[in-house]
């Protein structure tokens, strides 16, 4: 078995409208660093979104940072660049987990074959999430070179093992990494803050909710029901030691050298925390 190191990247933020205020979501990718047949591999979770000018324009949104610049700089920052990357894995393809694939031309982008068609054909509410420019990044690739389509679960590499979770789209997979520690689950938003996986914990949220002890809090976007979601938290917890939400302050940056289920306290957590320079 193959023992590999995560980095949590973090590109940027998007300041998303929450009960008249601003509730920050930091924008993450993982790097993935490894050796197989004596081969040393860096692999990117997600590719991130696009600069926050473009979010801007698109979804009137605001942020910061992201954008090939955020993820070259954040790369550099490990001694990387971008045709360092051999694979790029992609939880599911909406804006923010899937954009700069044009970045890595050379790199193996994998996804289920299932989310590929949601991209196509999303559910109506999920349509302003899912841009042209990613799927034409995508049909576009020569296959199986530049494009692997996958369908449920698969052992992609000694180490790394993909759950297919439809839950948030209907293409949703979990990244399951195998380290010296034990194993990483690379949650992306199937539950994107620890407050969803523990709401019943003090530790992961300020306002526990004992109601839900031993269940989960799914999230409002949505392609599948309530239960088909909380099935799917549940099987992830299943198989793995540790989840990483993509959406979090609190995450592990370096893993195994980090490691905790959950964040000591929610000191940490900036998401109802003005960003800089707000009133």
């Amino acid at each position: 078995m193959s023992l590999w190191t995560v980095t949590s990247l973090r590109i940027g933020e998007l300041y998303l409208p929450h009960g008249g205020a601003l509730l920050r979501d930091p924008v993450h990718v993982w790097l993935l660093r490894g050796d197989v047949g004596g081969k040393r591999l860096n692999i990117l979770v997600d590719s991130g979104m696009a600069d926050i000018a473009t979010v801007h324009q698109r979804l009137r949104v605001t942020g910061t940072r992201g954008g090939h610049a955020a993820l070259c700089e954040e790369l550099a920052k490990e001694g990387l660049a971008p045709g360092d990357i051999s694979h790029i894995l992609l939880t599911h393809l909406h804006f923010d987990h899937a954009d700069n694939l044009d970045l890595f031309p050379d790199a193996c982008v994998v996804v289920q074959r299932g989310e590929l068609m949601a991209a196509v054909d999303p559910v109506p509410s999920q349509r302003i999430y899912y841009w042209k420019s990613t799927l034409s990044n995508l049909t576009e690739r020569k296959r199986p070179a530049q494009l692997r389509l996958v369908d449920g679960d698969t052992d992609f590499l000694p180490g790394i093992r993909l759950l297919s979770v439809p839950s948030h789209t209907e293409g949703m997979q979990v990244v399951v990494v195998t380290t010296a520690k034990g194993r990483v689950a690379l949650v992306s938003d199937l539950g994107d803050h620890y407050r969803y996986w523990f709401p019943a914990d003090l530790r992961a949220t300020d306002r526990p909710q004992r109601s839900l002890t031993g269940a989960f809090i799914t999230g409002n976007i949505r392609s599948e029901s309530e239960r088909d979601w909380q099935r799917a938290m549940q099987r992830v917890l299943d198989n793995c030691d540790i989840v990483v939400p993509a959406h979090d302050f609190r995450i592990p940056v370096r893993m195994p050298e980090q490691w905790y289920a959950i964040p000591e306290s929610t000191a940490d957590d900036l998401a109802h925390v003005p960003p800089p320079g707000a009133d």
